[in-house]
């Protein structure tokens, strides 16, 4: 009997051990173009149509003025149940160090934060990942953000 516990035991820690081995650490892949696409005849997959906020642009970088210590990131998007917005280091291989800055789950009023981020430095990425109210799809954009200094006047 003693020895059936111990098999027992032994292939539910290779059950466990499989099922953590299945999680993906990866940087998430870029978000496709899925207009045409339907799931199974469900509604449409997540999209995002566009992104923006309250600063400047400049370079494809969105420029934080010193003194400026909040923004708005406001989301168009379809099919949407959920946006995360996260912000990450400048680099490769940044996405697993992420910090989640802000979320939306009600999209009647728009999808948009508002952000106090107090005097952080940026060179940075916002990252808007989307989930899709088909509980399957998600779709991500992400923004340069920079804090103006002295050289870029």
């Amino acid at each position: 009997m003693r020895k059936n516990s111990m098999v027992v035991f032994f292939l539910l820690i290779i059950l466990i051990l499989s099922a953590c081995n299945n999680v993906d650490e990866k940087e998430p892949v870029e978000s496709v173009d899925v207009s045409t696409v339907q799931s199974d005849g469900k509604e449409y997959q997540a999209q995002i149509l566009k992104v923006d906020t309250d600063l400047e642009v400049k370079d494809g970088w969105h420029m934080v003025p010193k003194g400026v210590n909040r923004m708005t990131i406001s989301v168009e998007a379809e099919n949407v149940e959920t946006i995360l917005f996260w912000i990450s280091e400048t680099g490769t291989g940044t996405w697993a160090e992420r910090t989640l800055i802000g979320y939306d789950i009600d999209g009647n009023d728009g999808w948009s934060i508002e952000w106090e981020f107090g005097d952080r430095i940026f060179h940075d990425h916002i990252t808007v990942q989307a989930l899709g109210s088909d509980f399957e799809t998600q779709a991500r954009e992400t923004l340069n953000v920079h804090s103006v200094d002295q050289t870029d006047k």
